[in-house]
């Protein structure tokens, strides 16, 4: 069987303007196949949302382990998210 290639994508957005600026990072998936045309355009569905990865201020950590905490998270989260393909590839 043949393997296909899979495109993930993320990007940090706003989720809300009215309830307190809500930010999170949504996780699509794609094959790996189609044109960036086609993937941009929403009314074609060649995307699919995974989940949303949660954006905490972390305030009351100092800067530096601020950003070492959201580093952990954000990675933790995608592991956890991608984990279903992996056990699927295997």
């Amino acid at each position: 069987m043949k393997k296909k290639k899979l495109s993930i994508s993320s990007d940090k957005t706003q989720l809300s303007r009215f309830s307190g600026d809500k930010e999170a990072w949504p996780v699509y998936i794609s094959v790996g196949n189609i044109a960036k045309s086609v993937c941009r355009q929403t009314s074609k569905r060649a995307m699919i949302l995974l989940g949303y990865i949660p954006i905490t201020k972390l305030e009351c950590l100092s800067e530096a382990t601020c950003k070492d905490r959201a580093y952990r998270l954000f990675h933790y989260c995608m592991s956890y998210i991608l984990r279903l393909f992996s056990e699927l590839s295997s």
